[in-house]
């Protein structure tokens, strides 16, 4: 069968998951299981033992050799395990408003494997069969991103650019979870979010008419890549509009 990475014909592995193991990280409750939200339906919300996954579509080799090694680098660089010596706290100032906010600062990143990483959580969700992800539709965008996976090329900074932000509602929203994306299109600009474990996920398709989130927070050359921390009312209001509505948390109830 045909690998969706390489595009060769070869064995394909009979799981192969979308979201990387260790994005999962602290959200699995009490029965070890993991909540998955889905857009489609706010009010059927499933849960499983392990993350979700899709059946032929990587060979071993694409999944354990370009996928792996950059969620291994993912995973001991940047996300819960990172090393706090790679890190700052700064301020950064809101695109709207002018006001400062917290964010985390890191420094000295590999610019490739961090944005291809990135990029590969987003074209796994183009290829994946699963309901869960069909608003991820990249056209021939995909095409683009399955190359520089492949040649392990991330390309310019201003090209599918990606902006991180930490949302901590306190308990008052399900941002311990993971939801499926949302395809954003203004005047002309498509950008699809993801919201994975407090995470939430901005990348920009288009090359043009791009919203102004995008000129500051991305990877940069330099490896310098800031997640911007958002916390009380920001928090919940940016939740809310990711979910074009509000769900409230019965625990910890807070408008």
């Amino acid at each position: 069968m045909l690998c969706r990475l390489c595009l060769q014909e070869k064995p394909l592995l009979k799981k192969s998951h979308i979201i990387p193991n260790f994005m999962y990280k602290g959200i699995f409750g009490k029965d070890h299981k993991v909540v998955n939200v889905s857009m489609d339906n706010l009010k059927k919300v499933s849960s499983s033992y392990t993350g979700i996954y899709d059946r032929n579509i990587l060979c071993a080799e694409c999944d354990n050799e370009i996928l792996s090694k950059l969620e291994t680098y993912a995973s001991s660089c940047i996300f819960f395990n990172g090393n706090p010596k790679t890190r700052s706290h700064i301020k950064l100032e809101r695109l709207q408003g002018g006001e400062l906010v917290p964010a985390i600062r890191f420094h000295n990143l590999d610019y490739t494997r961090t944005k291809l990483f990135f990029l590969s959580l987003l074209w796994r969700a183009h290829i994946s069969t699963n309901k869960f992800f069909e608003v991820v539709a990249l056209g021939n965008y995909a095409e683009k991103i399955r190359k520089m996976l492949v040649e392990n090329n991330a390309g310019k900074e201003d090209e599918f650019e990606v902006i991180l932000m930490h949302i901590d509602s306190d308990g008052t929203r399900p941002d311990r979870s993971i939801i499926s994306p949302r395809h954003f299109r203004i005047e002309g600009n498509s950008s699809y979010m993801f919201h994975i474990n407090e995470i939430m996920y901005h990348f920009n398709i288009s090359g043009h008419n791009k919203l102004s989130l995008f000129e500051t927070g991305i990877i940069k050359k330099d490896g310098i890549l800031d997640i911007m921390t958002l916390t009380d009312s920001s928090a919940r209001e940016h939740f809310d509009m990711f979910m074009g509505k509000k769900i409230l948390m019965k625990s910890n109830i807070r408008r």
